[in-house]
């Protein structure tokens, strides 16, 4: 699909209708909120019957931009074809030899939900939302629009419903959720996407289904005993999964990857910020790339499940 495979919007009624039911729901829930941050007791007293308000308008815009953005992508890209010909379904299997893209189209659900929590969550905070309700809020819109996006599939022309994509789907933004709000499991544990283009393609990390491998990366910095020795702290240990030649004419293969890779977070915390992490905008950023986008940093080891 966010950042990926079958990346399409909730472009029609149906799916606004579906996405902003959940939104109003996360909405109206956390209206209450007021910020944790430190930095707004400075802030001038407002009305507090006005707070609720202002809050309940931000987090519209926030979901109400994503919402959009997904339904330019998709206008352009997947709904050209138009709906019709009623609802209609479809069974893609999951991770065999014989099915369209070998997995890989399902880890990309997968992912793009969890990568869309994990970004929409610090967006709600910067709002004014505390971070359990920023989480929330992330959550319910993600499961929303996505859940939109699927059911709107099976109107179209080109595409059906899948329900293995809509389970996929709700794995991600339940992985995003967990993470997000256990930040021991967070310290220790990654789920990336690594991309280097195939040979039958240019540059398309979102369609280049052959190019995308999908990592879980334990983080030597999780562990205690690991951190504290030098050998060991900037150390990662990745498992991961691709398939390739799926494509028309090409050579189908599904292999399981086992690979060493450096931790660049904690890397840029001792080179720049004392060994601190998420002291600074720049660095929090920067780390949020680290953790969904798996730079060549790595070297692995190859198993062939065909």
């Amino acid at each position: 699909m966010v950042v990926l495979p079958r990346l399409k919007a909730a472009l029609r009624p149906a799916a606004t209708l579906a996405a902003l039911a959940i939104a109003a729901r996360a909405t109206g829930a956390f209206a209450q909120d007021t910020a944790t941050d430190a930095g707004r007791a400075a802030e001038p007293a407002r009305p507090a019957a006005s707070r609720p308000l202002d809050l309940r308008l931000r987090n519209a815009a926030v979901i109400g931009t994503g919402t959009a953005l997904f339904a330019v992508y998709g206008q352009a890209k997947w709904w050209d074809e138009g709906f019709g010909g009623g609802f209609k379904t479809t069974n893609e299997g999951w991770f065999g030899r014989s099915t369209e893209y070998g997995g890989t189209d399902k880890l990309g659900h997968m992912y793009t939900n969890y990568a869309n929590v994990r970004l929409l969550t610090p967006l709600f905070e910067a709002v004014g939302n505390s971070h359990a309700s920023s989480v929330a809020l992330a959550g319910w819109t993600t499961a929303g629009i996505f859940l939109g996006i699927e059911v709107l599939d099976g109107f179209s022309r080109r595409y059906r419903f899948s329900p293995q994509d809509a389970a996929m789907n709700l794995l991600g933004a339940g992985l995003g959720v967990a993470l997000e709000l256990q930040p021991g499991l967070d310290e220790k544990f990654d789920f990336r996407l690594a991309y280097r283009p195939s040979p039958r393609s240019g540059f398309d990390p979102f369609g280049d289904y052959s190019g995308q491998r999908y990592l879980v990366v334990a983080k030597a910095d999780g562990f205690e005993a690991l951190r504290r020795h030098p050998a060991t702290r900037y150390l990662e240990l990745a498992v991961g999964y691709q398939a390739r030649g799926f494509e028309a004419g090409g050579e189908r293969r599904r292999d399981l990857y086992l690979g060493v890779s450096l931790n660049l977070s904690r890397l840029l915390a001792d080179a720049a910020y004392g060994g601190r992490l998420q002291s600074t905008p720049v660095q929090r950023g920067a780390e949020r790339v680290f953790e969904l986008v798996q730079l060549p940093t790595a070297v692995y080891g190859r198993s062939g499940l065909d």
